[in-house]
């Protein structure tokens, strides 16, 4: 086994992962930045306090909002974990929380500004439990500052190394749901934006086949943007995909690094020849690839490393998400098929062309 498959296995084998205590409810603050994130999960819910959602996988959707609190100090893109019990003052503390009807949810996805309100929507990915991929999303919330409905949608990942084959299971279980959750957002006119991440991208491709497939123009029509960061799809599992697929209002975007070693891992695990989310952007088959499937790859791997394994770079995007935006209206490089982003989020180099930009409004 390649020595950056050992280093991966070591990083994620040696972190502490975050447990459902970390859900405990805190106090309210006052005057303190809060972020408030819908849920829609098809994981077996606990039945006792702090009712995190488990591993399993449940019969139906579920819904819930829960507000959490972001500590004064916070430094994106950092997630500042509660060290025993949540004190918001020094940690991401969930300050409230309410089990949903499904209406309940739609109305306030619906509640936005303007008679098409927006919601952005959260895929995790594999070997995430249900409080990483809540506390991931209020990180990003409240980094970028956006307007919309944070919205996670959560699938029942084993949140273990060993699961990758449990979790692809898991992912294509939860794929009617999140077709679902779709079109129900689309009915109640509400546009999205779909960040799906790793594993979940595989997840969020299908489910846009799926609709593409049930001829479901009226859902698909309400999808602005899908974005696939670090996205573990075979590259020809990847057009096949897209090949059944409707064209989005705008082209489908790959965040990728090629130094990303979980998914060199993943390569590993499921014997594919290459992943969609380490493209190479100077790899003339890259481009090929983004005019073919009017693809915008954006090479990432500048951006700082999170976990170390250069997986989850993605989450940096959301402290420099305006200055992307103006780089969008003002740089040449908006309308670019593969983007390169240096350290702090700038659009430095732009080598082909070939439809709108993933950085204009």
């Amino acid at each position: 086994m390649r020595i950056e498959i050992l280093f991966v296995l070591l990083v994620l084998s040696s972190c502490a992962r975050p447990g459902p205590e970390t859900l405990a409810l805190a106090p309210k603050p006052v005057g303190q930045k809060t972020v408030t994130i819908l849920v829609a999960s098809v994981r077996v819910p606990a039945e006792s306090p702090p009712y995190a959602f488990t591993a399993g996988r449940a019969d139906r959707l579920r819904y819930v909002k829960v507000t959490i609190a972001i500590p004064p100090g916070h430094k994106p893109p950092e997630i500042e974990w509660p060290k025993g019990t949540p004190d918001p003052a020094t940690s991401f503390a969930v300050v409230g929380r309410r089990e949903f009807t499904k209406a309940q949810f739609l109305a306030a996805a619906h509640s936005g500004r303007g008679s098409a309100p927006a919601a952005g929507i959260f895929v995790h990915g594999y070997n995430y439990n249900y409080q990483e991929a809540l506390f991931r999303l209020a990180q990003m919330s409240a980094d970028s500052g956006v307007s919309g409905s944070p919205i996670l949608f959560d699938w029942p990942s084993q949140a273990k190394i060993t699961g990758y084959v449990a979790d692809r299971d898991s992912a294509a279980f939860a794929r009617d749901d999140l077709v679902s959750v779709l079109t129900d957002l689309g009915r109640s006119n509400v546009k999205t934006t779909i960040l799906a991440h790793s594993m979940g991208a595989w997840l969020a491709v299908e489910s846009i086949r799926q609709l593409s497939l049930m001829g479901r123009g009226d859902t698909l029509g309400k999808i602005e943007q899908v974005v696939l960061a670090a996205p573990d799809i075979d590259v020809d599992l990847l057009r096949k995909q897209l090949a059944a697929t409707k064209p989005l209002s705008r082209p489908i975007v790959v965040l990728a690094s090629k130094d990303d070693l979980a998914l060199a891992l993943s390569k590993r695990l499921a014997g594919s020849a290459a992943t969609a989310g380490s493209l190479d952007i100077a790899d003339p088959r890259t481009k090929k690839l983004a005019q073919d499937e009017n693809l915008e790859v954006v090479d990432i791997s500048a951006l700082p490393s999170i976990g170390g394994t250069n997986h989850d770079r993605f989450a940096a995007l959301a402290a420099v998400y305006p200055q992307l935006q103006n780089a969008g209206r003002n740089n040449v490089a908006a309308g670019t098929g593969a983007l390169v982003l240096n350290s702090v989020g700038a659009v430095v180099s732009a080598p082909f062309r070939i439809g709108s930009s993933i950085l204009a409004n």
